[in-house]
C-alpha cells in the first residue's frame, strides 16, 4: 500500500515538474478591474438566502455597510498616497537604465493619445499596482501639458480574469489594436505568445512596451520589468543561509510559460547548482490544471520528509506552500516572491524568512514614460529595470520599504 501511495504522488508532481520522484539533484535549465468586493458580496448573500430570519438580513446587511465603509475608506488612502517621491521611485530614477523614467521633462505627447495596457489579469493586487503608477504618470503628464477635456492623454486596461488564458490574451490585444491606440503595452502570459500582434503594432508605427514579461519573437521597443534572474538567484543565496547551506529543498513555480517564472527557476537553480554543493534541489512542481500548488507541496512533504526549504517564484505559489506547511505542522525555511499580506505576516511570525518584493509601481510609471518616449524617437532602454528589494524580520516595519508591498 505505501508503494502504491508513493507512485500515486510521483504521478502528481510528474504532472507539474521538470525533477523527478528519485531523489537526484536537480539539473540547471542552460508578467483591469478588481473583483474581491463582488466576491465578497456574493458569499454574503448566500448566508443571508440559508438564515431565513429577518434580524439575520438585518445584522448582515450592517456588516455590509461597514465591510464596505472600510474598503471604500482603504481605496482613499491608497488613492490619496503619494508614492512620486518615495524608495520605489528613487530606485527607479537611479538605477532603471541610462536614462531617467520618472522625468517628465522631455515628454511632449499629442493631445488626445490613448495607451492601451492588456495585463496577465485583472484580479491581482500587483497588477493594481501597476494600474497605480500608470494612471499617477498620465495624470502627471496631463498636468505638465496642461492637456484638459477632450486633449487628455489616456489609458485603457484590458486582461483576461485567469492569469494563464493566452488565448484570451490574445483576443484582447487584437481588440485594443483595432482602435489604433498611440502606445501598446503587454505583459505576456506566455513568452511564445503576441508574434504576429507585435507585428501588425510595428506596420503601424505603435510601439510595444512589455510590462513585467516578455516575449521571444516580435518587435518590442522596451521590457520593463524586475531582473527575474538576478532575483532568483539572491532567492537560492538567502535560503541558502538559512538552511546552512545544506539538506534538501524544493521549488514551487507559476505559469511555467512565462518568463517570469522561467528567470526565477533558472537564477535560483543556476545558484545552487554552482555554488551550494552540498544543497539537492529534489523537487520542481509548475502550476497546472490538474492538481492546486497545495496538493503538490503536500506531494512533495510526503515524499521527501526531510526536505528543509522551499522557494516560492510568486504570490500564489508562496501562499499554496505556507497553506500546506501549515495544515501539515511542517517546519521549513521558505522564501517567497511578492509581498501579499499573508507573506508579510508569515514572515512575522517567523513561518517565512522573506521574500523578494518587486516594484509594480515603479513599473507601471516607467512604462508610460518609456512609451511616450519611444513614440517620440527618444533615447529608451530596450530593458528598463525597475528592481526588487529583500525583505524579511529586520526591514520588514521600516516604513521606507512600504511602496514594495501589495495586496
Amino acid at each position: 500500500m505505501k508503494k502504491a501511495i508513493a507512485a500515486f504522488l510521483c504521478i502528481m508532481l510528474t504532472t507539474g515538474m521538470i525533477s523527478g520522484c528519485a531523489g537526484r539533484e536537480q539539473e540547471p535549465d542552460t508578467t483591469q478591474e478588481s473583483t474581491s468586493t463582488e466576491d465578497a458580496e456574493d458569499t454574503q448573500n448566500l448566508q443571508d438566502d440559508e438564515s431565513g430570519t429577518q434580524e439575520e438580513e438585518q445584522e448582515s446587511d450592517s456588516q455590509e455597510e461597514n465591510s464596505s465603509e472600510t474598503e471604500n475608506q482603504e481605496t482613499s488612502d491608497s488613492e490619496d498616497r503619494d508614492m512620486t517621491e518615495d524608495l520605489a521611485m528613487s530606485v527607479l530614477k537611479d538605477q532603471a537604465g541610462t536614462v531617467d523614467y520618472t522625468s517628465l521633462e522631455e515628454l511632449n505627447p499629442e493631445a488626445g493619445s490613448r495607451i492601451a495596457v492588456v495585463l496577465k489579469s485583472t484580479r491581482d493586487d500587483f497588477w493594481n499596482t501597476v494600474r497605480k503608477g500608470m494612471e499617477d504618470a498620465v495624470d502627471a503628464i496631463n498636468e505638465k501639458m496642461g492637456y484638459t477635456g477632450e486633449d487628455q492623454i489616456t489609458v485603457s486596461f484590458d486582461g483576461p480574469a485567469d492569469d494563464t488564458d493566452v488565448e484570451k490574451q490574445i483576443d484582447l490585444i487584437d481588440a485594443v489594436l483595432s482602435e489604433n491606440p498611440a502606445i501598446l503595452c503587454i505583459a505576456a502570459i506566455d513568452r511564445q505568445s503576441c508574434e504576429a500582434q507585435l507585428e501588425m503594432a510595428a506596420e503601424n508605427d505603435i510601439p510595444v512596451i512589455m510590462l513585467d514579461s516578455g516575449v521571444d519573437n516580435g518587435p518590442v521597443s522596451v521590457l520593463c520589468a524586475t531582473d527575474n534572474y538576478a532575483a532568483g538567484v539572491e532567492a537560492a543565496k538567502r535560503l541558502a543561509e538559512a538552511i546552512e547551506d545544506q539538506g534538501q529543498i524544493a521549488v514551487m513555480t507559476h505559469t511555467e510559460s512565462a518568463q517570469t517564472s522561467q528567470d526565477r527557476e533558472k537564477g535560483f537553480t543556476d545558484e545552487i547548482s554552482k555554488n551550494h554543493p552540498n544543497i539537492e534541489i529534489v523537487n520542481i512542481s509548475h502550476e497546472n490544471e490538474d492538481y492546486t500548488m497545495e496538493e503538490m507541496a503536500n506531494a512533495v512533504f510526503t515524499l521527501y520528509p526531510e526536505v528543509k526549504g522551499y522557494f516560492c517564484t510568486n504570490e500564489e505559489a508562496s501562499n499554496a506552500v505556507l497553506d500546506a506547511a501549515s495544515a501539515g505542522e511542517k517546519e521549513l525555511a521558505l522564501v517567497g516572491f511578492d509581498s501579499n499580506e499573508q507573506q508579510r505576516n508569515a514572515v512575522e511570525n517567523g513561518s517565512e524568512i522573506g521574500f523578494i518584493a518587486q516594484n509594480p509601481y515603479g513599473m507601471g510609471y516607467a512604462a508610460v514614460t518609456a512609451g511616450i518616449r519611444a513614440d517620440q524617437g527618444l533615447t529608451v532602454d530596450s530593458f528598463v529595470n525597475t528592481s526588487y528589494q529583500w525583505i524579511d524580520s529586520s526591514n520588514l516595519k521600516d516604513d521606507k520599504y512600504s511602496s514594495y508591498f501589495y495586496g
